[in-house]
């Protein structure tokens, strides 16, 4: 079997392919209607699914068929995965997404309760974009946004609010605040300068007496380039302190990984500084650069960061990845740490049903210190690729057999109508291929609570704080 690329050329181009693979005993094709910013060769371009596309589709298939070649054609345009410009944003690869506030028993709490980040991308509101730079620019998928559950917890002893401690933000560059920095949003970010003679930018946190902190949460300069072809320890990122603002000593390594936000847990440093570095970036460099040309890299300007919030609480360690937020391989999966820094099951409320529908809510807490979630899902927007901008649209949800069967229903529909109904047990088109999984990983679906119950034998709410780093 050969690959053939998108049906950009002629009947007679067609032709000749196909006798010519008949005549040297190749057995079969694949035809992947792709599109790599590939250069028109051909006075007109076929598009796909059109009346012209049809008809070479057509010509192909029979002419296939009569030369007892095997033809196949790929799960979605493009090669991966399973997605196209049918599948509507109901039906897209979800993630789920959170907002919270912190509340204090004993007294009435009457207010808005914002909606978890309804935008589109990989985590909270960090927004959509390509992650690879290949194929045609198409516009961002639409955003949608669904509640699943308002939960309330109350808060572990030692967990303090960052901003209540009032440390003094300073920097090597840059101005930075600590609303900034622990606000929750994700996609604002404020650039920290690269620095002279290769020496680490910084971020600095003072404290007027000494403070015990356990985790920490960073997200910039975790992203691990293109590909994750400049490794694990790509902007490395550490944690230092220092009693006198003046000597510091490295306590933690902040790895990049699959998920732009990293949260990691280290031993209890007590201190009255704090200070995460960040390396300087590599140069930028362009697709094409990346696969050989002669463009020239644009040198960094520095790096990104959208927040940095240190924890006086443990939490799960690296629990955006072990939540299924990005597909990862070099997790090592610890056990729950020994630790005090837990919500007791009794101390988690379930409060869905007194979320009025203008997002309103009235309630009184217990005693002490609570957390109130809203959780909800939106979409990652991940698409099929690389396709033509006509054959490209949001991949379908893998967790959803309801729309998966429509999407191979309506994708098959359309194959039948373009071999003329030579299909199947019909001869000429005969299978579908799944190539290289590029469709990244996604973590809920609509009925995922009603199928927890179902496998499980209890329901995953009462639990999903798990999901937001936090130990039960």
């Amino acid at each position: 079997m050969v690959a053939l690329d998108a049906w950009k050329h002629s009947k007679d181009g067609i032709q000749k392919d196909l006798l010519w693979m008949n005549r040297v005993g190749i057995g079969g094709f694949m035809n992947f209607d792709a599109a790599m910013t590939t250069p028109q060769i051909v006075p007109k371009r076929l598009t796909y699914m059109t009346d012209d596309w049809k008809d070479a589709f057509q010509f192909t298939t029979k002419l296939a068929d009569s030369l007892k070649l095997e033809m196949a054609i790929a799960g979605s345009p493009g090669w991966s995965e399973s997605g196209g410009p049918w599948v509507a944003p109901k039906d897209g690869m979800k993630k789920l997404v959170w907002s919270e506030i912190r509340v204090k028993g004993g007294k009435k709490f009457t207010g808005i309760l914002p909606k978890a980040p309804t935008k589109t991308g990989p985590f909270q509101n960090i927004p959509f974009s390509e992650a690879m730079p290949i194929g045609e620019p198409v516009g961002a998928p639409a955003d949608y946004y669904e509640d699943i559950s308002l939960m309330a917890y109350k808060l572990p002893e030692p967990e303090i609010n960052l901003s209540d401690l009032k440390p003094i933000i300073t920097s090597s560059g840059g101005i930075f605040t600590i609303k900034q920095l622990t606000d929750g949003d994700l996609a604002t970010t404020v650039l920290l300068p690269v620095t002279k003679n290769d020496e680490s930018a910084w971020i600095q946190f003072a404290f007027a007496k000494a403070q015990t902190f356990k985790a920490i949460t960073v997200v910039g300069g975790g992203d691990k380039g293109l590909f994750g072809l400049f490794g694990e320890k790509a902007d490395t990122r550490s944690l230092e302190v220092s009693d006198d603002g003046i000597h510091f000593s490295k306590d933690t390594f902040i790895p990049a990984g699959g998920v732009l936000q990293q949260t990691i847990n280290f031993s209890n440093a007590t201190s009255k500084y704090f200070r995460v570095t960040f390396k300087n970036p590599p140069p930028l460099f362009s697709f094409a650069a990346m696969m050989g040309s002669n463009e020239a890299p644009i040198p960094s300007p520095g790096t990104d960061v959208a927040e940095i919030v240190l924890h006086s609480a443990t939490k799960i360690d690296r629990f955006e990845e072990k939540a299924a937020f990005a597909a990862v391989t070099n997790i090592d999966v610890k056990g729950t740490p020994n630790t005090s820094d837990v919500i007791a099951p009794e101390n988690i409320i379930d409060l869905s049903g007194k979320l009025n529908a203008d997002g309103t809510l009235n309630w009184t807490p217990p005693a002490g210190n609570w957390k109130i979630v809203r959780f909800g899902f939106s979409l990652l927007g991940i698409t099929n690729h690389p396709a033509s901008p006509e054959a490209t649209g949001l991949e379908v949800d893998k967790l959803d057999p309801v729309a998966i069967k429509a999407y191979f229903e309506n994708y098959l529909d359309q194959y039948q109508n373009a071999t003329g109904g030579l299909m199947g047990d019909k001869g000429g088109l005969q299978y579908i291929v799944t190539d290289s999984w590029e469709a990244g990983a996604q973590n809920w679906t609509q009925n995922l609570p009603a199928e927890f119950l179902k496998r499980r034998g209890y329901s995953l709410l009462p639990w999903m704080p798990t999901l937001t780093g936090q130990i039960i």
